[in-house]
């Protein structure tokens, strides 16, 4: 036995219990937290997949400017080396209807692309809050059962000092009882 005061002792059995339920909430507590920095690990993995799409969808919209400028000085020089007001009319048409064609191509493909990081974002996101979820239902059932097997233990705890209890009052009530 333990002793907790001048006069009280901790019988080792409320001890031990003690002991298994602080080991207990101690480990619950170890598993939430590395739940937390996984769920943290994933979280940024998963933005960081995020990221790169986005960068790769601005370097391409970057691109296409980048053509679009090239195919407009490519246009001026022409227009430059023209030698007649027709050849300067003819160039300008045909500029423009390719450039309206390619303006209508990139803009389908950006918008396809941006769709699809649109879609995959969510995905992602709800993937995640899913993982997340089930995280946290594992912990919750955990924890209930942690709950439980300590209530377990205080209910048997608590019978067995109560037929301790009995037992000394009966032996302290009848002397014959004394062994």
């Amino acid at each position: 036995m333990t002793k907790i005061g001048p006069d009280l002792e901790l019988p080792a059995e409320m001890r031990a219990v003690a002991e298994k339920n602080v080991a207990q909430a101690r480990q619950a507590f170890e598993t939430l937290f590395k739940s937390a920095r996984d769920a943290v690990g994933d979280g940024e993995g998963r933005l960081e997949e995020m990221r790169t799409s986005m960068k790769d969808l601005r370097q391409k919209t970057i691109g296409l400017m980048e053509a679009n400028v090239a195919a407009s000085f490519d246009f001026l020089h022409k227009l430059v080396a023209a030698k007649s007001p027709q050849e300067m009319m003819s160039l300008q048409a045909e500029f423009l209807s390719s450039q309206m064609q390619a303006v209508a191509e990139q803009a389908k493909s950006l918008g396809a692309e941006a769709k699809a990081l649109g879609e995959t974002t969510v995905r992602t996101l709800d993937e995640h809050a899913r993982a997340l979820a089930e995280r946290v239902k594992a912990l919750s059932a955990s924890a209930a059962q942690n709950a439980q097997e300590a209530a377990q233990d205080l209910k048997s705890m608590g019978e067995t000092a109560m037929r301790d209890a009995k037992s000394a009052t009966e032996q302290a009530v009848d002397p014959n009882l004394r062994q």
